[in-house]
């Protein structure tokens, strides 16, 4: 713990964070609702979005339904899916992907993937009712995600409550190889220690390898988001309770990785989700830079839902503005697609009070590209 004190003290010397206030830059920004909270159904989270074949946007999430645990964590929810036929702007045609098997707590995380070779992946966690256990899911499309059909499992029946969270991704590099990162360990979900490793598979899913462990303090590495750079190495952002986002690097595809260092960006304990700009080398972290508070149950809150931005592969980051600001409000649970047109898609849970469970809505920010470089 002494050293990682260290790593972190000169972490915040060497980095350089400037903030940029733009109200006027944050007002194009529109915010849009994909699902809203109701009493049967009182949250909806953890999307992901893909471009279909015939230029239609396709999301996929999870939705919990009332009753004794309603929106909690270990309540029920299924992955459902809507359709976009104006980039975003509306979203319809509401259908149930994957349900609940028997013997499940319930099914959550969904990730999309559109893949060089055409397909559309669908990843998604089975969490088996003793709430220890889980298995990943891996299904195929080849009609535009029409149909899905079930691949081998990533893992089967885990030991040790193994998952995504709320950053569920399935990535493809530049050689081809699928990557997914996930975290967990043994024992129950709220008290285990977690690493984070990652799978990746050489033959288009038909077997997986895992990497070595990823290891921090207190509740550890939690919740990876991944993006690659030209030169094909890797920067992960990692969820922590030791201040804020971590930064982990692989120069081998995710074979093996760095030891996690401070990002100098303070938060709270939330998930992130880092992205590559489109036609750039430079990649936007989005996360809540909120104060770091040692005494909150998540070592602070999860607002303002913040963009930074770096253009030397993380090493120092500039904070480009706020994409959503209520300090009454938590926003996590993020992901973000970017169109072909460069503008994003932004993706996040939206809880007002912060912290309620009985009604969470799935919002998505649509953000133009020229926002990213405060204009």
């Amino acid at each position: 713990m002494k050293r990682l004190l260290i790593l972190f003290l000169l972490s915040v010397t060497v980095l350089s964070v400037r903030e940029i206030f733009a109200a006027d830059n944050e007002s194009k920004i529109q915010h849009v609702v994909i699902e809203e909270a109701t009493k049967e159904t009182p949250r909806s989270d953890t999307a992901s979005i893909a471009q279909l074949g015939n230029g239609r946007l396709m999301v996929v999430y999870h939705k919990y339904e009332g009753g004794v645990r309603g929106g909690h964590d270990h309540g029920t929810c299924r992955i459902w899916s809507k359709v976009s036929d104006d980039d975003g702007k509306t979203w319809g045609q509401t259908r149930m992907l994957v349900d609940v098997a028997n013997g499940d707590m319930n099914v959550q995380a969904p990730a999309l993937l559109q893949t060089k070779s055409g397909h559309l992946l669908l990843i998604t966690l089975r969490a088996h009712a003793d709430g220890n256990s889980s298995t990943m899911c891996l299904f195929s499309s080849e009609d535009n995600g029409n149909t899905f059909v079930p691949l081998e499992p990533l893992w089967r029946r885990s030991k040790g409550q193994l998952l995504q969270g709320g950053t569920s991704s399935l990535l493809q590099l530049k050689s081809g190889r699928l990557l997914l990162p996930f975290h967990g360990g043994k024992g129950d979900q709220w008290r285990q220690k977690n690493s984070v490793w990652c799978m990746y598979s050489d033959n288009r899913g038909r077997s997986w390898e895992r990497s070595p462990a990823i290891d921090l303090p207190k509740r550890g590495a939690m919740e990876a988001s991944v993006a690659q750079f030209d030169d094909g190495n890797l920067l992960m952002s990692l969820r922590t309770q030791l201040g804020g986002p971590f930064l982990s690097r692989s120069n081998d595809e995710g074979m093996t990785w760095s030891e996690p260092v401070f990002s100098g960006l303070e938060g709270g304990e939330s998930g992130t989700c880092l992205r590559r700009l489109p036609d750039s080398e430079d990649v936007v972290l989005f996360f809540n830079n909120s104060k770091y508070e040692p005494e909150h149950h998540h070592f602070g809150e999860r607002t303002p839902l913040t963009c930074a931005r770096s253009a030397d592969q993380g090493k120092t980051w500039t904070i480009i503005g706020n994409i959503a600001a209520d300090p009454t409000a938590e926003y996590t649970n993020l992901d973000c697609f970017f169109r072909p047109n460069g503008d994003a898609i932004l993706t996040y849970m939206y809880a007002k009070p912060a912290w309620n469970r009985d009604k969470i809505q799935l919002n998505a920010a649509r953000i133009p590209l020229d926002w990213f470089d405060g204009q």
